[in-house]
């Protein structure tokens, strides 16, 4: 079945009887988050309830830490695909403004919760919700005696020696370490933009490239990655280009992926490219030759790293 998306309660109430459910953002859909969504899952197949995601856009700290400039490791889109694939019934979008950063948790249960009858209450180690962060498990249980409905926290997730966290995964990718981002996220991390128009040396130099824009992730660290672009459903190896390009004197940031095997006109349309593997930094070449031999050794590099992926 198809997941249900709702942006109120009225679209989700009497769709089920009831809602085993969990509360957050759940940037990436990472392992961590996966960890609580199996359980919800797993409990809604055992009882007539619904599996429920109550999640929120703008991510919060677009709107209460602005100066951060923080970029989300999944659009809202691309969420919702990953909870549909894991097999969750329902996820209800709820906009996130100032006031209900400031509401009083009491209201969230009694507006959100109730109405909706969840059952079972699924929240991480470290929850918070409105106003003074008072939301959290302890508040949770309590709610939960007086209303009839179970809640469980569930403990900390960790992978490569650190807990697993939307944060440290953004951090990792600032850095350029996508292979490490991708051990925790459980996938290869994507970013998706429109493809426009460029230049045209790529195309002049024989390796011509899909040039992104209006991508709404976080796009790794300059440099130059094996990566898989999906189009129509089809997957295509590649290398891709982040960041300036020294060599030709550009120094703005450009996102330049060249496909191996494809030949299509792209332009205006979306394409997602996934990040691998970082196969080295931005360089300046002496001349456009030095330039045409290292992106040659970038497409081997590439194909050898995406063997077995495609």
């Amino acid at each position: 079945m198809k997941i249900k998306v709702a942006k109120t309660v009225a679209e989700l109430a009497g769709a089920f009887p009831c809602y085993t459910a969990t509360i957050g953002n759940f940037d990436g859909v990472h392992k961590g988050h996966r960890e609580i969504l199996a359980r919800i899952i797993k409990k809604d197949a055992e009882t007539p309830c619904g599996s429920l995601l109550i999640t929120f856009d703008p991510h919060p700290s677009a709107l209460l830490y602005p100066a951060k400039n923080q970029t989300a490791l999944t659009r809202l889109e691309k969420k919702i695909a990953l909870l549909d694939e894991m097999g969750l019934d329902a996820v209800l979008v709820i906009e996130f403004t100032l006031r209900l950063a400031k509401m009083d948790p009491r209201d969230f249960v009694a507006d959100i919760l109730l109405p909706l009858n969840v059952r079972d209450l699924y929240v991480g180690h470290d929850f918070h919700f409105g106003s003074g962060r008072a939301g959290n498990a302890e508040f949770l249980a309590k709610e939960g005696r007086r209303h009839g409905f179970g809640v469980h926290e569930i403990g900390q997730v960790d992978g490569l020696g650190g807990r697993i966290g939307s944060t440290r995964i953004r951090q990792l990718l600032e850095d350029g370490k996508v292979d490490e981002a991708a051990e925790l996220l459980g996938r290869f991390h994507a970013i998706t933009g429109t493809v426009v128009s460029g230049a045209g040396r790529g195309r002049r130099i024989g390796f011509p490239t899909c040039n992104l824009d209006d991508t709404e992730e976080t796009v790794p660290a300059p440099g130059v990655y094996a990566t898989i672009t999906e189009w129509h459903g089809i997957k295509y190896g590649g290398v891709t280009h982040i960041g300036p390009i020294p060599t030709f004197g550009i120094d703005a940031l450009s996102i330049e992926t060249h496909l191996f095997a494809f030949k299509e006109d792209v332009h205006g349309e979306t394409l997602e490219v996934a990040f691998v593997k970082r196969l080295r930094g931005v360089e300046k070449f002496g001349s456009v030759e030095d330039l045409v031999s290292r992106i040659a050794k970038d497409c081997f590099a590439a194909k050898e790293t995406l063997k077995g992926l495609l």
